[in-house]
């Protein structure tokens, strides 16, 4: 009795500590935010920053009492960031990941996103189950779409995009154990694909399998290859690995003239999160030319950067990383300039200071264009920061259309700053500086050209590369 008495005495002094902690840290992601976020301190876009700033600390502060390990710490974290619908605003975990594998339990079922609704995959035979192609109704008197809200949105995700219901429809019934927002749910009522009236189905959770889980995606690999009897591929699955970019450019630099020739040129983003969008400037160069990008990119105007210490410092750690290609776009003596105004603007105490669009230096008529075939950008919902940055250039050039699935979205401030929190146990990231006349708004995705939307499984590549040959009317 005496080592129970002490073993639920250490878990509630544990449980307390931890919400200390979990507190502490939210206000120290909130002042962070006050200090160093470009929101404050610009109009455009800025409303839902502010809003949620504030509101979103008192709605965390709700969750406090549930908070009893790291776990549900890092879940009343990830709530706060992730109500900003900012995909530049999160909390990231500085420990060791493997403390935050949660065990989560499935009811032998999962969903998709189709038609508008989530609908029941296919599974084994089971009459305890909803059959295949049952569409959900509610769970425990919940509607599918506050259940949805509840587990999903309340958890980081953004469901008013078509492309992250569709990738987290999966778990919309799966519990994790001990999380502030999926526990185990009773039973659910589902509307079946013949018709008739609703069904319910009590849920009986069980351990995960390996065939629980989706197959991952599909994702670009890195490299340029032939396409079919006319066409090229280029897989570009990030924004970041400059050595896979050096290769993959000194391919298309040799081949680039039958490139030029070539019926279509695919540019596979799929899996691509972002990195930094000078891969994307290189790459245009070199299909279409200098004069043809320089005439057509899109017009971004000024760029406000939040100036604060903590800024110019996460910018400055940068320098030393730069790579053989950043330098030949010229970052590395556009960032030297940029401290420099960093600390001009701090030394006189203010808040931002402005970089101007740089002149386009116009042509006296548009070059012709070099390619004489198509460009398809083939996306998925993966496709966020520098590589929707790729998108709004491409899409901006001559004959390229849009394939695959909607992408994901971001807003106007970029560019990322990271910090530890006070307890050290996690940190919070965000973006220093706002394009305040950028042509897409926050938030705003790309869906792909009419009759070029891959509607099959995410994890089919082989399937989705002969859809797109037939879609797109590429020789196979």
């Amino acid at each position: 009795m005496m080592v129970a008495a002490w073993t639920t005495s250490a878990l509630a002094a544990d449980a307390n500590d931890w919400r200390r902690t979990a507190e502490t840290d939210l206000d120290a992601m909130h002042d962070i935010l006050v200090a160093n976020h470009p929101a404050m301190v610009v109009a455009k876009d800025s409303a839902p920053f502010r809003a949620w700033l504030e509101t979103g600390r008192v709605e965390a502060k709700k969750l406090l009492p549930a908070v009893r390990d790291e776990l549900t710490y890092f879940d009343l974290l990830r709530f706060y960031a992730g109500g900003f619908r900012d995909s530049h605003i999160g909390a990231y975990w500085l420990k060791d990941p493997g403390r935050l594998k949660r065990p989560y339990i499935w009811p032998g079922f999962n969903l998709a996103w189709a038609g508008g609704g989530y609908i029941v995959t296919d599974h084994p035979p089971d009459t305890a189950l909803p059959p295949a192609g049952a569409q959900l109704v509610a769970c425990d008197g919940v509607p599918a779409t506050a259940l949805a809200h509840d587990r999903q949105e309340r958890n980081g995700q953004d469901l008013t995009l078509d492309s992250q219901r569709r990738r987290h429809a999966f778990w919309l019934l799966w519990a994790g154990e001990g999380s502030l927002f999926l526990p185990p749910l009773k039973a659910c009522t589902f509307t079946l694909s013949g018709g008739g009236p609703a069904s319910s189905y009590a849920l009986t959770y069980r351990p995960t399998k390996a065939d629980s889980r989706p197959a991952p995606p599909a994702r670009a690999q890195f490299g340029l290859s032939r396409w079919g009897q006319d066409g090229w591929w280029i897989g570009a699955p990030d924004m970041a690995s400059d050595q896979a970019w050096k290769r993959t450019l000194t391919a298309v630099k040799t081949h680039l003239q039958a490139m030029r020739r070539a019926r279509t040129v695919v540019v596979d983003v799929r899996g691509n999160t972002g990195g930094s969008g000078d891969f994307a400037y290189a790459l245009a160069n070199l299909l279409w030319g200098a004069d043809m990008v320089n005439a057509g990119k899109p017009d971004l105007g000024p760029v406000v950067y939040r100036a604060s210490r903590l800024n110019r410092d996460q910018l400055a750690a940068y320098l030393p990383q730069m790579k053989e290609i950043n330098v030949q776009t010229g970052s590395a003596a556009i960032l030297r300039r940029l401290l420099a105004r960093y600390d001009e603007a701090i030394a006189a105490g203010r808040t931002t200071f402005t970089e101007e669009a740089p002149g386009r230096n116009q042509p006296l008529r548009p070059p012709p264009n070099p390619l004489r075939g198509q460009v398809i950008v083939l996306t998925d919902g993966a496709c966020v920061s520098a590589c929707l940055d790729l998108v709004d250039l491409f899409l901006a050039l001559p004959n390229v259309r849009q394939a695959g699935t909607e992408t994901d979205a971001d807003t106007i401030f970029m560019e990322m700053t990271k910090a530890p929190l006070p307890s050290g146990h996690a940190g919070i990231s965000f973006g220093h500086k706002a394009w305040v006349e950028r042509p897409r708004g926050s938030n705003v995705s790309y869906h792909p050209t009419p009759g070029l939307s891959w509607t099959g499984n995410p994890a089919d590549d082989a399937g989705e590369r002969a859809w797109l040959a037939k879609a797109a009317g590429a020789t196979p």
